[in-house]
């Protein structure tokens, strides 16, 4: 069984910020969101990666970081 995801951006309509996929699988609706806004995928990352995403975020040059200014500039 594929390993649980979690969204670690800033909350979206449609998408609250460390929104659970179970089983990794992303839901059409996300994936359509995605294709908007493809810094979205750059921000899910596996949950037991979540205590270090939130730090990596934090870091100025981080790919979580510039995924993360990037959905807040759209």
């Amino acid at each position: 069984m594929a390993k649980a995801k979690i969204y670690v951006g800033p909350r979206l309509p449609g998408l609250n910020r460390f929104s659970v996929f179970e089983g990794g699988a992303i839901p059409p609706h996300i994936k359509t969101m995605i294709e908007k806004r493809p810094a979205i995928a750059g921000l899910i990352v596996y949950v037991d990666e979540l205590a270090q995403a939130r730090l990596d975020i934090q870091k100025t040059g981080h790919p979580l970081n510039v995924f993360y200014k990037k959905i807040l500039k759209e």
